[in-house]
């Protein structure tokens, strides 16, 4: 009788282990090595597609949880610069929640040059988004004027949240400056519409940073190019959004040349989302 308690005690205990070992499945270290090892690939890969690029950048994401960085110059993603042209997206969340403006307003041109010639045009909010037209944002900024532009700025906790006294070049020439960390993790959170503005005010200006689409899958994206600081600084920054609807935000940060190729940036974030398996090239 003995001998069958001891065996039945022995059966039970064995089914505990097992059931647990079946609950609760070790992570085996030789699968934390292989992850390791392919977040070491792409990191080499990212740097190695800068370094050839001649290019000191580095590109930050966030997907609400995780923020991470890549890039030959990593240090950059936690230093101040100005915004330049992605200070746009705030520029229009606020001309909209206080109206002075609207999606529909068009911006007519005076008939003068300008630097570039796609703004020579009439132009509404969302095409000289997409246009990056100086001028029309200038326009907008000054009807906002320099009280309620920095009430919103420190609102919205923005940066370094300092405008000075100019109300429609200092996230051209500064003081207002934003690190590439701060400028992922604002994206973001007008990505999920997170932000203190009403919703349809960010679904208006979300749709005007909408730049491709590959399948199911969505890229918003705003450049930047500080021309009138030295040394130059680029930007591009935005979000994908995934078929299953994760967003993953991204702020890629530059150092720029005088006469670099105006569409490096989108080039190397393109290179980048790829690499990062968020954004395919289609294959």
């Amino acid at each position: 009788m003995k001998s069958i308690v001891i065996l039945m005690c022995f059966a039970m205990v064995l089914f505990a282990c097992t059931s647990h070992s079946q609950l609760y499945p070790r992570v085996h270290s030789n699968e934390k090595s292989t992850q390791f090892k392919s977040d070491q690939i792409i990191k080499s890969s990212i740097q190695k597609l800068f370094n050839e690029a001649q290019v000191q950048a580095t590109f930050v994401t966030f997907d609400g949880q995780y923020l991470k960085k890549y890039g030959n110059a990593v240090d950059r993603s936690q230093a101040e610069y100005i915004p330049a042209s992605t200070f746009k997206v705030l520029n229009a969340l606020i001309a909209l929640e206080h109206d002075k403006s609207s999606t529909a307003e068009v911006f007519q041109w005076d008939g003068k040059p300008r630097t570039f010639k796609a703004w020579e045009k009439d132009l509404t909010l969302a095409s000289a988004m997409q246009a990056s037209a100086v001028p029309v944002y200038q326009t907008v900024a000054k009807r906002i004027g320099l009280s309620l532009m920095q009430q919103e700025i420190t609102r919205i906790e923005f940066g370094n949240q300092n405008i000075g006294q100019q109300v429609d070049n200092f996230w051209l020439v500064g003081p207002l400056k934003i690190t590439p960390e701060q400028e992922a993790k604002f994206i973001y959170n007008l990505a999920t519409e997170k932000l203190a503005f009403k919703a349809q005010v960010q679904k208006d200006v979300k749709a005007m940073l909408l730049m491709e689409n590959r399948g199911q899958n969505k890229l918003y994206a705003k450049s930047g190019w500080g021309m009138d600081v030295e040394p130059q600084v680029g930007w591009f920054t935005g979000w994908v959004e995934q078929a299953n609807g994760k967003v993953t935000a991204f702020s890629l940060n530059l150092e720029m040349q005088s006469n670099a190729d105006i569409g490096q940036r989108k080039a190397l974030t393109l290179d980048v989302l790829d690499k990062l398996g968020l954004f395919h090239y289609l294959r």
